[in-house]
C-alpha cells in the first residue's frame, strides 16, 4: 500500500518542466502547482489550493476555487490577507532566511549510507543500531523492494484506514534512519527508536545484533499491531527489556542534513529548522529537538500492558487520540530531528513529515520562505502543499470523513 500510494502521488508531482522558473513563486509555477492540486484532489488527497491565488488561468466551471475567472492575489479567496505571499510571510513571521545567533548548525555524526527513495537511506556506520538492524533483517525471507518505478500513472487505491493491519507477505523490510535524537534510555549504552507509522517510541534497545533481533521480533515484525508484543517473566530480561510508549508529538519532522553526502542539505537543514521553530511558536506549538519529551512518559509501557489484543489496541488508540493538537489547530508539540541522507540532491532542502494518523509526506525543494505553508496547511490543517511534494502515503481519504485533512483516521 505504501509503495503504490507513494508512487501514485509522486507520479503527479514529478520534476517540473525545465522552462519553469527556479523559485516556487510566479505564474508559471502557480499554473503547474494548481494543476497538481486538481489531480491530487481528484485522487481524494486533501490539498492546499493557495497556488490558485497566483494563477492567471481561468478556473473550470464548477471548480470550488472560483467561478471561471482567473485567480489573483487580491480576489482569489484572500488566502494571504490580500497580500503577496512574500509580504504575508514577512508580516506574520519576519525574515526567515537567516539563523539566530548561536543556533546549532550540525549534529554529532558522520554518516555515509544511501538507498532507494522514498523508503529511506540506510547508513554504513557499523557501530550504529540502524546498521545492525539492517544486517539482521537481511537474513530474513522478506519481500524484496528494489525501488523500481512503475510505468505510467498507477491508480490510487481506495481509502484504507491507516490503522488497518497489513499481512506479512505484503511488507518489505523496514526503513532505517540514524538521527540527531538523543537516546532517553535508562542505560546510556542502549538506544531509543521511533517507530512509524505505529507512532511509538521504544527505549532500552540494546545496540547489538541481538538487540536488533529483539526489536524486530517484538516491535517491527508484521502482524504485531500497534501495541506490539506483551512481554512477561523471563522474556523481560536481557534484550527483552524493551519499553515502548505512544509518542506525545502531534507531528514529527525529519530533516535531511548530512554534510558528508550533500553540502546543500547541510546548509538547508538549519535554516529550515529555525524557520519551523519560529512559525510553530506563532501557533502555540512547542518543539522538541533532542527527544527530551520522550523521557518519563506516564503509565505502563506497552510491553507491560495487560488485556486482550483488542483491549491493548484500544488503549493505544485512546492515547493517540488524546495527543494535544492531534486533530489540527494550535497547541501541542512537534518533534524535529536531523537524519542521515535521504537522496535526491536536486531536491534540497528535503524533509519527511509524519503524523499519528499514519500519514507520511516527503517534501523537497523546501526553502525557509515555504515553511509557513508547511506549518499552516500541512501541520495545522492536514493538507498537501503540491509544489513541495515528492511522495506520500496514508493521505488519500476517499469519501470517508476522517476529520481535518489527513490528520484524522
Amino acid at each position: 500500500m505504501f509503495k503504490k500510494l507513494s508512487s501514485a502521488v509522486s507520479s503527479l508531482t514529478g520534476s517540473p518542466a525545465p522552462e519553469l522558473p527556479p523559485t516556487h513563486r510566479g505564474p508559471a509555477r502557480a499554473q503547474a502547482y494548481t494543476q497538481l492540486a486538481k489531480e491530487l484532489h481528484d485522487a481524494s488527497v486533501p490539498v492546499d489550493t493557495s497556488d490558485c491565488a497566483a494563477c492567471n488561468l481561468p478556473c473550470p466551471v464548477g471548480n470550488d476555487q472560483g467561478n471561471g475567472s482567473a485567480g489573483t492575489v487580491v480576489d482569489a479567496g484572500q488566502v494571504w490577507d490580500g497580500q503577496s505571499y512574500e509580504e504575508y510571510v514577512l508580516h506574520h513571521y519576519g525574515d526567515l532566511g537567516h539563523l539566530p545567533d548561536g543556533f546549532e548548525q550540525d549534529w554529532e555524526s558522520d554518516l555515509a549510507g544511501s538507498g532507494s527513495a522514498p523508503r529511506g537511506r540506510l547508513v554504513d556506520e557499523e557501530s550504529g543500531l540502524a546498521h545492525k538492524l539492517h544486517k539482521y533483517v537481511s537474513t530474513l525471507s522478506l519481500p524484496d523492494d528494489n525501488g523500481s518505478k512503475p510505468k505510467g500513472k498507477p491508480k490510487v487505491e481506495d481509502y484504507v484506514k491507516p490503522a488497518t493491519d497489513i499481512s506479512a507477505p505484503s511488507l518489505p523490510p523496514p526503513s532505517s534512519y540514524s538521527s540527531s535524537l538523543i537516546s532517553q534510555s535508562d542505560d546510556p549504552e542502549d538506544q531509543t527508536v521511533l517507530v512509524f507509522p505505529d507512532w511509538k517510541v521504544v527505549h532500552e534497545v540494546e545496540n547489538t545484533i541481538e538487540g536488533a533481533e529483539s526489536l524486530y521480533s517484538h516491535v517491527l515484525r508484521a502482524g504485531l499491531g500497534r501495541a506490539g508484543e506483551r512481554l512477561q517473566g523471563d522474556a523481560r530480561e536481557g534484550t527483552g527489556r524493551l519499553s515502548s510508549w505512544v509518542m506525545p508529538y502531534r507531528a514529527v519532522v525529519l530533516l535531511c542534513s548530512h554534510k558528508r553526502r550533500d553540502k546543500r542539505c547541510h546548509i538547508a537543514a538549519p535554516l529550515l529548522r529555525s524557520a519551523l521553530i519560529t512559525c510553530l511558536a506563532k501557533h502555540g506549538i512547542t518543539v522538541d529537538e533532542t527527544g527530551g519529551s520522550l523521557c518519563n512518559l506516564d503509565g505502563r509501557s506497552l510491553e507491560d500492558l495487560e488485556g486482550t489484543e483488542e483491549e491493548r489496541k484500544e488503549h493505544v488508540e485512546k492515547q493517540r487520540k488524546n495527543i494535544e493538537g492531534v486533530d489540527g489547530g494550535s497547541g501541542g508539540e512537534v518533534g524535529i530531528f536531523n537524519i542521515n541522507h535521504l537522496g535526491g540532491h536536486r531536491y534540497a532542502g528535503v524533509m519527511l513529515i509524519l503524523f499519528p494518523s499514519g500519514a507520511y509526506l516527503s517534501y523537497g525543494r523546501v526553502s525557509p520562505q515555504e515553511i509557513p505553508r508547511v506549518v499552516e496547511e500541512t501541520i495545522l490543517k492536514g493538507k498537501v502543499v503540491p509544489g513541495l511534494l515528492r511522495s506520500a502515503a496514508g493521505v488519500s481519504r476517499g469519501a470517508v470523513s476522517t476529520g481535518p485533512g489527513f490528520l484524522g483516521w
